[in-house]
């Protein structure tokens, strides 16, 4: 009996520092790592993309592993019920009208401003690169990240949802830097804790990947019209 509560605590502080790890690598270490081997490369290239295509990967990779071996199989099982969907519906037209809102009362984020900035040094040949990583990879990779590892990790099932507000915070920090104002810290949180909501309510990872995936494609909805324009 003493030796399995000695198992259980190994193994829960292993979880803990590798959900750590895996956290931090991916709000810090990983942009460091991705600009010293983008570094040779000219910013936007295809050569860049590729790079960033591939940790994004890897991220996601280990996020799975990660979530198999804690959670268990059953993390990734569809639950379709008609309630999920209408509040998949919900997250998604809050969120966007939400982002619409705040658009009018601050500047445009640090987290925007380096997109814009990307999307601007980008030729044509880049686009199907950088919207398959900003539609797909990252918003998948960072859903099983700050949604699965981190909310079944932490204050998991938390009657005072201390795992949807730990969440809304990290994901809200990790977008922003210290230069911006409280407000844009909010706009991002407040994302989070919708996207945290709706995996809280459905127990189902698929619907906080779905919407942030739709938030994505609306966000660059001119640069899907641009790739397949054929002008």
């Amino acid at each position: 009996m003493r030796e399995n509560r000695e198992f259980k605590m190994e193994k829960r502080i292993i979880q803990i520092l590798l959900a750590l790890s895996l956290i931090f690598y991916k709000a810090t270490w990983f942009w460091r790592v991705f600009n010293h081997l983008a570094k040779p490369y000219l910013p936007a290239s295809r050569e860049f993309f590729q790079i960033l295509l591939f940790m994004e990967s890897g991220v996601l990779f280990l996020a799975v592993i990660y979530l198999l071996v804690f959670a268990g199989k059953k993390i990734f099982h569809f639950k379709w019920q008609l309630r999920y969907f209408i509040y998949l519906l919900l997250g998604y037209i809050i969120s966007y009208m939400s982002d619409l809102l705040f658009s009018y009362f601050i500047s445009t984020p640090s987290n925007q401003i380096s997109l814009n900035e990307t999307v601007e040094m980008m030729g044509r040949q880049e686009l199907p690169y950088f919207l398959l990583i900003a539609c797909f990879i990252g918003p998948i990779a960072e859903e099983l990240i700050y949604r699965g590892v981190l909310m079944t990790t932490f204050f998991k099932n938390s009657p005072w949802y201390g795992d949807v507000l730990l969440s809304a915070i990290i994901f809200g920090y990790i977008h922003i830097n210290f230069a911006l104002t409280p407000l844009a810290f909010f706009i991002y949180a407040s994302g989070g804790l919708i996207l945290a909501l709706l995996y809280r309510m459905t127990k189902n990872l698929y619907y906080p990947i779905l919407v942030h995936i739709l938030i994505n494609i609306t966000a660059f909805w001119n640069l899907w019209l641009l790739l397949f324009s054929g002008s």
